[in-house]
């Protein structure tokens, strides 16, 4: 497969997807492979239509060097929602954490997308011998703000252009294809699986929640993990080796504007920091250039 070729196929191997009770939340998750333990987090937010169906382009290959898990993020993907009205950073810290011991993961290579890389930092952070190594991905939501680029803004702008009424196969494309570099990934099989999670009722309950919780509980306290993440970074570095890696393209988190401001303040304190950046993509990194991301991820991790 050729850097840029998307495989007309795009599916998740129903075998090697499990669900596990985390303290009352049925939570879904993908285990492949062998070997040092990989785990992946994807971005979005609760009631967003990120899952861990955004890796399925790189599941088997990194599958043939890592023991791989994939998570659905509490109130994303299959995974339930949060209790009542805990919609906040705090409850998706816990389940995740919670999970990672559920299954018995340790001295793990933690990979994060997007919202995803605020998450294994704070992890890192919090839980000594949890991480090891960090490979944050396109994270406009750990880097350092900018007021020449509000955050929030490029997802404003998608949810003014999406139509009202029902999820559609047009709908929920409106924000994978505004992202992208080239739209060869974006699959049918992709397409369709997006839409079968946000036409779940839970979907669209944390959807309506987030109407409500997103000014008054998520946003506010994941401010604060951003702030205490960059805080300990600042102080001291990251407690792990971190590979960042960044789409040139991307446009809701331009290189420029938060790729290589966070990376510098990473590299600052942290003695092995890597920075690689892949041309011809956008936000969605791993699955426009699926081959590169592999073998960056591989080389980084396993040396």
């Amino acid at each position: 497969m050729t850097e840029a070729t998307v495989p007309v196929e795009d599916r998740l191997e129903a075998s090697k997807l499990q669900f596990v009770d985390v303290d009352g939340v049925r939570t879904r998750y993908y285990e492949d492979g062998a070997g040092e333990p990989l785990v992946l987090i994807h971005g979005g937010q609760f009631g967003s239509q990120y899952s861990l169906d955004s890796w399925s382009l790189v599941l088997p290959a990194l599958a043939a060097h890592f023991h791989v898990y994939a998570l659905d993020k509490l109130g994303q993907g299959h995974t339930d929602n949060p209790r009542g009205d805990d919609y906040t950073f705090e409850a998706l810290f816990a389940h995740t954490r919670r999970w990672l011991q559920l299954l018995g993961i340790h001295q793990a290579h933690l990979v994060g997308h997007s919202r995803g890389g605020l998450l294994i930092t704070r992890l890192a952070q919090e839980d000594p011998g949890l991480a090891r190594s960090l490979v944050i991905v396109d994270s406009n939501t750990l880097a350092p703000e900018d007021p020449s680029f509000p955050s929030g803004a490029f997802y404003a702008d998608i949810a003014k252009r999406t139509p009202p009424g029902p999820p559609t196969r047009e709908r929920v494309r409106l924000e994978p294809d505004a992202q992208s570099f080239s739209r060869r990934h974006v699959t049918d099989d992709f397409v369709g699986r997006l839409l079968t999670s946000a036409q779940l009722p839970k979907s669209q309950e944390a959807d309506e929640r987030m109407q409500t919780l997103a000014n008054t509980a998520w946003y506010p306290t994941l401010n604060r993990a951003r702030a205490e993440a960059l805080r300990q970074m600042d102080e001291r570095g990251l407690p792990v080796p971190t590979l960042v890696i960044w789409g040139m393209n991307d446009v809701s988190a331009p290189l420029r504007i938060h790729g290589v401001p966070l990376f510098e303040r990473i590299a600052a304190k942290t003695p092995r920091a890597e920075l690689h950046v892949i041309n011809e993509t956008g936000h969605y990194v791993m699955r426009e250039q699926p081959a590169a991301f592999v073998r960056s991820v591989r080389s980084f991790c396993l040396g």
